[in-house]
């Protein structure tokens, strides 16, 4: 007999389970072959590393060979990372960089600590990649002196790996490689910060602008600034003098403070030929003397447009109170019904008041004067009376 046809699915019932297949997570695929292949290779390498380490019971001339055991720990690294096993991978590269610490050879542990560092970041494991990051750091400073600015960008990765899940952990690490490369309060003239170390401070920066970290950015940018200068990076450095500004004026609202850190920055000769100089004392200026005709223009300045988006943001919104200030001016001319417009112009001026008592007391005298000229056919009693007159008009 002909065996009947299965079924088929119904169709509203297929849509339905369509999304809940979408939303369900990837169940992890099986190793291969292959990969199991790898992975018995990688073993059998770690257990050749480790019997390198490890004295015989019957052996009497035996010495230990660490320099072959990190090798061996460093192909059975690359196994296991070929395989897809990340986590066995990060263990060996650091037990090849702790064998290679012994023997000093802090290059090559600094590489087998930046190894597993990334494989830790990229298995999901941010908090061992910062501290194998940490670790390239140290290794970095057992080499020497002039590798500090590569040393603190093994502290920038560790920051990135946290950024995401842990910000205010970043933020710490952030702060921190900044502070292992200039010290607060100093300047990077006389440290060994490299042809990028410049490059340390903006991507601190950077990531304090885009998550509203705006007064730590403004702390670190003196030393931005001194790096930059050191490294004569001119395009950056005139960005960085009108973004600093920008910034003061955001988070205090202090135009004078702004205008004080401004005449600082014209301390640099070549900052003065460029058009964000120009736009920054502009917008100082504006600012300070509530202008809101210049703050508009000033807007306008294409410099604006090449800085940090919250930067440009921050510049967008400014304004200025110009119709309280008219008030002010305009009060003193109002005439206010006690005294008229003199009385109070006077008592807006008191040097006007002066001169015009001045005016007339000399008025009065010269009246008096006329008064008290006697004829020429006058007596001694009329001079008298003429005095009288005189001190009392004075009166």
């Amino acid at each position: 007999p002909r065996s009947k046809p299965a079924p088929r699915p119904n169709a509203s019932a297929s849509r339905a389970a369509a999304p809940a297949a979408a939303a369900a997570p990837a169940a992890k695929r099986p190793p291969t072959t292959l990969q199991l292949k790898s992975k018995a290779d990688a073993e059998g390498l770690k257990a050749e590393a480790e019997k390198l380490m490890v004295k015989p019971r019957f052996s009497v001339f035996w010495e230990p060979n660490f320099t072959k055991a990190a090798q061996l720990y460093d192909k059975a690294a690359n196994k296991y990372q070929g395989a897809g096993f990340l986590k066995e991978a990060v263990d060996m590269f650091v037990e090849a960089a702790a064998l290679d610490s012994r023997e000093q050879y802090h290059g090559k542990a600094q590489a087998h600590y930046a190894k597993a560092a990334d494989l830790a970041a990229k298995d999901g494991d941010p908090h061992r990649a910062c501290q194998l990051y940490h670790q390239v750091f140290e290794s970095y400073l057992e080499l020497d002196a002039d590798h500090l600015g590569r040393a603190c960008a093994a502290l920038i990765k560790g920051a990135q790996a946290l950024q995401v899940a842990h910000p205010d952990e970043a933020a710490v690490e952030y702060m921190g490689a900044c502070d292992q490369l200039v010290r607060p309060g100093s300047t990077a003239d006389l440290q060994p910060i490299g042809a990028t170390g410049h490059e340390i401070y903006q991507e601190a920066t950077e990531w304090y602008l885009s998550t509203g970290r705006y007064k730590d950015a403004l702390d670190i940018s003196d030393r931005l600034i001194s790096c930059l200068k050191k490294n004569n990076v001119r395009a950056s450095l005139a960005k960085t003098y009108l973004s600093v500004v920008v910034l003061q004026l955001h988070l205090s609202g202090d135009a004078i403070a702004a205008h004080q850190t401004f005449m600082d920055h014209l301390s640099d000769g070549e900052y003065l030929m460029t058009q964000e100089c120009k736009a920054e004392e502009e917008l100082v200026i504006a600012m300070k003397s509530n202008d809101a005709k210049g703050l508009a223009e000033v807007k306008e300045s294409s410099c604006f447009r090449f800085l940090n988006r919250a930067v440009k943001d921050m510049a967008s919104k400014f304004e200025v109170n110009d119709d309280e200030l008219a008030d002010e001016d305009d009060s003193a001319l109002v005439d206010d019904g006690e005294g008229g417009l003199e009385e109070d112009l006077c008592a807006e001026d008191p040097n006007l008041d002066l001169q015009t008592r001045w005016d007339a007391a000399n008025s009065v005298g010269v009246e008096t004067a006329a008064r008290s000229t006697p004829s020429a056919g006058g007596d001694a009693s009329g001079a008298g009376a003429g005095e009288e007159d005189e001190e009392e008009d004075l009166c």
